[in-house]
């Protein structure tokens, strides 16, 4: 059994809502946690640049010896994923494909939804991950660039997310009526939409669509659980796992923002600078 710790990063600080879903899976393991907060959003960047900061990051976390790394923006994973694979000799697991098995489990109809940031959506990533579980399955996918800053601004419950929720919906429902599907599926392509996910379906629910939300955060934790316990990378400690945090910006509103994306807020961030 391995007692080193599990290597998770993200763009900000959305990623804590992966963490939080893994923690409660693997609740006996040690984490540390890396918040890109300096070069928040990866979701309007260019490939490269996703492919180049995904990279200073993780050589942050294996210079402190974690024995796997999980990739917890869907940007990052969506783009990231295959570099960083090969680059390293440790496992690293993505949020997409999790999702997507998820996802095709779920459907019913044949159809389903993404909702993402730009970046994620025009990767086509859950598309061809879709699809290469299940090639009858249609995808429509719909960017949402608004969603991340109604959640750090704390406007999750507001009405101006209500509004912003009922439009992004409407338009890529209007998409997937048009080609006359009926979609039963909505993936939450980002970790900062758990957030938003009691209005969403509430929206949904207004709207007389029967919709069955997929959150990547705890599908991926089940994911991870699974395919450390078959590589025999679990540890059998007893006892309640720690987490410390790594951030290259504010560590103070990391803290702040971050007290809405998990049951235990996060403690002990700490600021390092990436080149």
């Amino acid at each position: 059994m391995n007692h080193k710790a599990i290597g998770v990063f993200d763009s900000g600080v959305g990623g804590l809502t992966v963490l939080d879903a893994i923690r409660q899976v693997l609740p006996n393991e040690d984490y540390i946690f890396l918040g890109d907060t300096a070069r928040v959003p990866y979701g309007n960047r260019t490939k490269q640049t996703i492919i180049r900061y995904a990279t200073s990051c993780v050589h942050q976390l294996v210079a402190r010896d974690v024995k796997a790394i999980v990739i917890a923006c869907n940007t990052a994973s969506a783009y990231a994923l295959d570099a960083l694979t090969q680059m390293l000799d440790i496992p690293v697991f993505g949020v997409i494909e999790p999702a997507a098995q998820r996802a095709v489990q779920l459907s019913t109809n044949q159809c389903v939804g993404i909702i993402g940031t730009r970046a994620t959506i025009h990767s086509q990533a859950y598309v061809h991950a879709i699809q290469s579980i299940k090639k009858e399955v249609k995808v429509y996918g719909m960017p949402c660039p608004l969603f991340v800053p109604i959640v750090e601004e704390g406007w999750a419950n507001s009405d101006v997310a209500k509004l912003v929720v009922h439009k992004y919906l409407e338009d890529l429902l209007k998409d997937v009526e048009l080609h006359e599907d009926q979609m039963d599926t909505l993936i939450l392509g980002c970790t900062h939409y758990p957030i938003l996910k009691a209005i969403i379906s509430k929206e949904l629910a207004e709207m007389n669509k029967s919709v069955e939300l997929c959150d990547c955060a705890q599908a991926t934790a089940i994911s991870l659980a699974k395919e450390l316990q078959k590589t025999h990378l679990l540890s059998d400690s007893q006892l309640p796992g720690d987490a410390c945090y790594l951030v290259t910006d504010d560590p103070v509103q990391f803290s702040s923002i971050g007290q809405s994306f998990m049951k235990v807020p996060p403690e002990n961030v700490e600021h390092i600078d990436i080149v």
